[in-house]
């Protein structure tokens, strides 16, 4: 049997070169880097012994060039912030199968316009390929068997320092700054806005306390649905206490339309701050409190997956990883989109963290 072609697409920062090096030497497989042409990408190219082609992911006629014998593609293209589809579109108009770890609601939800050419082509599109969802759900599945009923879901992410994601908070922080977000609170959606009410946290060790604020993610949207939960929260801390003040200040500023780009001084304090961050810092970490009823009793039960060292990020790679693995062993009978909720279980998540010193 001839390998499956799978086609990763992305500027190859940290967590492209994660995939990249997981998936290079995946005996039934071949493996491709897609990228404009960049000296990162065909080092790593040349380094894996891959091929690397050049794709411009916001051009359909160079996605559509690129596809014909791929199995599937890895969209790493980020940061999912705009309702930007070209690469799925092309990928669901040509029968490819697509994954992607964007997490943002809007651009979750806004995916399903291409559900009716994906069916009919005979595509999977699956978005939302990140620690949340994907290896949230999958640990309130794994507390679920304890539950006759589940009230509340909580969740915290708390990325270790150098994750990349600090950035990424400063922007999507100002991007939706001014637009509130809907949460279900005892049954009724109500309005809340982005790094705003501030909670702590308790981690396990090494990770320690920490300040989540609150957060829009497509958890708000999927739980409710899938769970029959009245409440859902989502919120993120970042591993330095300054940093999470800077960003509610930004957030502050953004709504009352008093800032609209991130200020020189916050970018220098986010790329450079990790650098003078303790080492108990650099771990991170995923909460997830399920709150609910057995046999009339109330009972709460509390997931904690903690990446010790600089490990974080693999809590995050590894819903990608874990599905890739599933389509070139085993294929795909399921045809659209979906969310990536309900289609990984714990074990196959953690089947992709063993190499790493991450527990639950």
């Amino acid at each position: 049997m001839l390998p499956k072609r799978i086609l990763i697409l992305g500027t190859f920062g940290p967590f492209g070169q994660r995939l990249a090096r997981a998936l290079a030497h995946l005996p039934e497989a071949e493996c491709l880097l897609g990228a404009e042409p960049t000296n990162i990408a065909e080092r790593l190219g040349r380094e894996l012994g891959v091929q690397v082609v050049a794709i411009n992911p916001r051009e359909p006629g160079s996605v559509r060039h690129a596809l014909p014998g791929v199995y599937a593609v890895i969209n790493t293209c980020g940061a999912f912030l705009d309702p930007e589809y070209t690469v799925a579109e092309q990928c669901a108009e040509q029968g490819v199968h697509y994954i992607d770890p964007g997490e943002t609601r809007d651009y979750v939800n806004g995916m399903q316009r291409l559900a009716r050419a994906a069916e009919r082509s005979g595509a999977m599109i699956v978005t939302a390929a990140s620690a949340a969802p994907a290896v949230s759900a999958a640990l309130v599945d794994l507390l679920d068997l304890d539950f006759d009923r589940i009230r509340e879901i909580h969740t915290c992410l708390s990325p270790g320092a150098r994750d990349q994601r600090e950035l990424a908070a400063v922007r999507a922080i100002l991007s939706f700054a001014d637009e509130p977000a809907r949460m279900k609170e005892r049954g009724r959606w109500r309005e809340f806005y982005y790094w705003t009410k501030p909670q702590r946290v308790d981690f396990p060790p090494p990770i320690g306390r920490r300040r989540g604020y609150l957060c829009d993610r497509p958890d708000l949207d999927l739980f409710p649905k899938r769970y029959g939960a009245q409440t859902v929260t989502f919120r993120m801390a970042l591993p330095w206490r300054l940093f999470n003040l800077a960003l509610a200040g930004v957030g502050w500023l953004g709504r009352r339309e008093m800032l609209h780009a991130p200020p020189g001084w916050l970018l220098t304090l986010v790329r450079l701050g990790a650098r003078w961050l303790p080492t108990r810092r650099f771990a991170g970490g995923l909460r997830v409190e399920v709150r609910g009823e057995r046999r009339g009793a109330e009972l709460v039960h509390t997931a904690f997956l903690i990446a010790r060292d600089r490990h974080s990020q693999a809590i995050a790679t590894a819903p990608i990883l874990a599905l890739v693995k599933k389509w070139v062993a085993r294929g795909t009978a399921e045809r659209g989109v979906l969310p990536c909720v309900g289609l990984l279980d714990w074990d196959e998540i953690r089947a992709e963290l063993r190499d790493y010193d991450i527990v639950l």
